[in-house]
């Protein structure tokens, strides 16, 4: 043992403060168990702190903005808008900081004892904490891996937060640039991007893959690339990204597009190309037999065991998509099974949002998915927002809600919007597929007048072939 080095014990340590890590500290408190939690960094972690959050104050804060344009033109005159960068970023600080001041308060609360430093396994059930002027050790019973992300790094493009950005930098400083270039069309760099396109700047967006947004829907990739292009955002896909330089007070960025090669020049270069697992050597996993798959993540069962019976592991160091909402509720499962509670990982959909212009949600799976299980056995209705009177109402007449389901059940399979308020559409859609419901179900059900929920029975009618609200060829 290290000089200074001393040893604690605890019941359940918790490792990692995100979302995932604080709500088993708090699922595991109201259990009965003693719970330490250990974070290096902030309570809330990336979510909180520098991610979900702060990104949804920027993207509403820029919406709300963008709007005054179409509301001089209904009739409600807006002279002299501007954009206070300064205000602005205080504005998403503020909302970073009510909401991890409220966590911390609901850890308290809850008894949970807080240890700031870094752990690393040293054994099946001992981890050492480094902090920055001591270090010690903890013994526990159980444990939850709760360790989170990091963005992904791209070769040639290190950040120095002045010309070359991450996503922190887009959402916390207080400037609205002239240009921008984005490396990356997946949903944080289409979020951001298109955040900043209705601030003012102009944005190009690079991406690799051969579309934006890979594994939506294609008539959602075009919506989107539609709505991006009357924004001004330029976007490239398919091709491949060479490198940088500096000219002058110009980034330059080399990209191939097909057979030929093209500079890209702009004030900074954002870098978006997804994230990856906080699963550093340091952690120690070995020490504690923690075993990590083919795909680079800790694998558990579905009672978010790890290979160390009395370690579990949540949220992005586990398979599936990186989502706070999935964290939540793998914690809650992890912190019950540790309790001696029976639970289990049994949900059947994890929604997801992308909070771009306009927001996109599914639950459930792809039309590609689903023809790929039950060949032409399925059913694909649509209804388009410019056919519901909310939608017209808002004047968000762009976007659909579409259905996927099986032809001869009618069991609901999957459910994919486009369109304004998305992101709270998509949670009667979860429930439904959770609970088995049918078509015949969504278009019994009575929905309040108007609204945008009224598109669910109006895409089950178009698929019973009875729709009121658009016109469709007659049966035969």
């Amino acid at each position: 043992m290290v000089v200074g080095e001393f040893t604690e014990q605890t019941d359940l340590l918790v490792i990692g403060g995100g979302p995932g890590g604080y709500s088993a500290a708090i699922r595991a408190s109201q259990l009965g168990r003693s719970v330490t939690l250990v974070e290096r960094g902030a309570i809330g972690g990336v979510c909180l702190n520098i991610g979900c959050i702060p990104s949804k104050a920027l993207i509403e804060l820029s919406s709300r903005f963008h709007e005054l344009d179409s509301l001089a033109k209904k009739g409600v005159m807006t002279e002299d808008a501007h954009v206070d960068p300064i205000a602005l970023s205080q504005t998403v600080t503020a909302s970073v900081e009510r909401l991890t001041s409220g966590v911390a308060q609901l850890l308290k609360a809850a008894d949970v004892e807080i240890v700031e430093g870094e752990a690393s396994f040293v054994g099946r059930n001992e981890v050492r904490i480094r902090a920055s002027h001591e270090t010690s050790r903890i013994k526990f019973k159980d444990c939850i891996l709760a360790t989170g992300s990091s963005p992904r790094e791209l070769e040639g493009f290190l950040v120095d937060h002045q010309r070359v950005l991450d996503s922190t930098d887009l959402l916390f400083t207080p400037v609205v640039r002239r240009d921008l270039i984005i490396i990356g069309g997946g949903y944080i760099g289409i979020e951001l991007g298109s955040a900043h396109a209705r601030l003012g700047t102009k944005v190009t967006i690079l991406e690799m893959a051969p579309e934006i947004l890979m594994g939506v829907e294609p008539e959602i990739q075009r919506t989107l690339r539609t709505t991006l292009k009357q924004m001004g955002v330029e976007v490239h896909t398919g091709i491949a990204v060479k490198g940088m330089k500096m000219a002058g007070d110009a980034v330059v960025v080399e990209i191939t597009e097909g057979d030929g090669t093209e500079e890209i020049r702009s004030s900074a270069v954002a870098v978006m190309v997804g994230r990856v697992p906080n699963l550093s050597e340091e952690l120690g996993l070995s020490q504690a037999s923690i075993s990590i798959g083919l795909d680079g993540r800790v694998s558990v069962d579905d009672q978010m065991r790890t290979t160390n019976q009395h370690v579990f592991a949540i949220g992005d160091i586990v398979p599936g998509p990186m989502l706070a909402h999935k964290a939540y509720y793998e914690a809650k499962v992890a912190a019950e099974v540790a309790a001696g509670h029976k639970a289990g990982n049994d949900a059947t959909v994890i929604p997801a949002v992308i909070f771009a212009e306009p927001e996109v949600a599914s639950a459930g799976m792809g039309e590609e998915e689903a023809r790929s299980l039950h060949g032409d056995d399925i059913i694909v209705a649509r209804f388009p927002y410019r056919a519901n009177g909310r939608a017209i109402v808002l004047g968000a007449s762009v976007g659909e809600v579409k259905l996927i389901a099986l032809a001869d059940s009618k069991r609901l399979l999957g459910v994919h919007i486009v369109g304004v308020d998305a992101s709270n559409l998509i949670s009667e859609a979860a429930l439904a597929i959770e609970l088995g419901a049918t078509i015949d179900d969504l278009a019994l059900t009575i929905h309040p007048h108007p609204t945008l929920s009224e598109m669910y029975p109006e895409a089950a009618e178009v698929a019973q072939g009875l729709p009121t609200h658009i016109i469709v060829q007659k049966r035969k």
